[in-house]
């Protein structure tokens, strides 16, 4: 093998965290106005929020923010609820509750009259049925007072003297069980990888991905030439959901001195990234559950747009899901969308 040939070969692919039971995918790529996909598990939804204009509880996990009762969109404030949905009702939780897809509220549908939209008419149930907890006690994860509005019938928070903008007319009017909602469970979500090649080139590191449920995230690590030539290298990694999400980190055209390099030597490269994507937060989560795939090439570029190489790493991650998931009639790679979060 020529040196040249040596320099584009694929020097590592590891998923780093084993495949789960994996189940259907019940619906396609989400946008706004309608209810984000995921698959049958984990029975909650995170992005649920209080909008601090009318007192409603809002999906704030769309780029839109509905339509408001006290004018133009929801405005997110305070906690974020996670939410149960597909769990039956009991005496102490509440189901029909439902995700409006006009005015993004929570409503409750189990009246034929569906209340009063802030978009227009009447509520337009969409997406999973939620089961609310109501009358037991509240605590630091577990907010109380919010009630169901007997004239909107959306949910409403029944802490402030304000009873906020009823899209029925004047103020909110409270009425019936104490909801107490959970709110803010999931820890950050983290991950990373040893970077190491085993084949000539002599470089190695590390790789960190942190994201918040709000889609704050970080990227960094380090890469180090132990060797004596100079290696230019890119690194694409992916984090891949079951439900056909996948996150699209990358490092490109990069380099590493080796001792060929007498002055001004840096056999270190080094980077620290951060920002906000609003998909890691509807999609938060799906990461516990996300896999890790990642490739370290000695290269200048790698033979391709760095976008459509990180798009093959993650759909190479999903149709593994699928084959080791076996039967899972609903599962298909149409589902697969690559959201290019950091390229560096």
């Amino acid at each position: 093998m020529s040196t040249s040939d040596r320099r584009e070969f694929l020097l590592k692919n590891v998923p780093l965290m084993s495949a789960p039971l994996w189940l259907p995918i019940i619906s396609g790529t989400a946008a706004a106005g309608t209810m984000p996909e995921m698959v049958a598990a984990p029975d909650i939804q995170v992005e649920w929020r209080f909008c601090g204009k009318c007192m409603s509880l809002f999906y704030n996990g769309f780029p839109a923010k509905g339509r408001c009762s006290a004018g133009g969109a929801h405005n997110a404030m305070g906690f974020v609820f996670h939410l149960p949905f597909n769990t039956p009702e009991t005496p102490k939780a509440q189901i029909e509750w439902r995700f409006c897809n006009k005015c993004f509220v929570m409503f409750w549908n189990g009246n034929p009259r569906k209340g009063t939209c802030a978009a227009g008419g009447v509520h337009t149930a969409q997406g999973y049925i939620f089961t609310l907890p109501h009358d037991i006690p509240a605590n630091g994860n577990n907010q109380d007072k919010w009630r169901y509005c007997q004239k909107c019938m959306g949910m409403v928070f029944d802490g402030f003297p304000n009873k906020g903008n009823c899209p029925a007319g004047g103020v909110h009017s409270p009425y019936g069980y104490m909801f107490v909602l959970p709110h803010d469970l999931m820890p950050d979500y983290r991950t990373s990888a040893r970077l190491n090649t085993d084949g000539w080139a002599p470089i190695n590191g590390n790789m960190d991905i942190l994201v918040k449920q709000n889609g704050d995230y970080t990227f960094w690590g380090r890469i180090h030439n132990s060797g004596a030539i100079n290696i230019r290298f890119s690194l694409a990694a992916s984090l891949t959901t079951p439900n056909g999400q996948s996150f699209g980190f990358a490092v490109t055209g990069k380099r590493v001195d080796g001792t060929e390099t007498v002055f001004g030597r840096n056999r270190d490269h080094s980077w620290n990234y951060s920002n906000n994507n609003p998909a890691l937060a509807q999609h938060f989560a799906q990461l516990g559950r996300a896999t890790l795939n990642w490739r370290l090439v000695a290269s200048s570029t790698i033979m391709e747009t760095i976008t459509n190489y990180l798009q093959n790493l993650g759909k190479e991650a999903l149709q593994k899901m699928i084959k080791e998931a076996n039967v899972a009639p609903g599962i298909k790679l149409g589902n697969f969308y690559m959201n290019i979060i950091s390229t560096l």
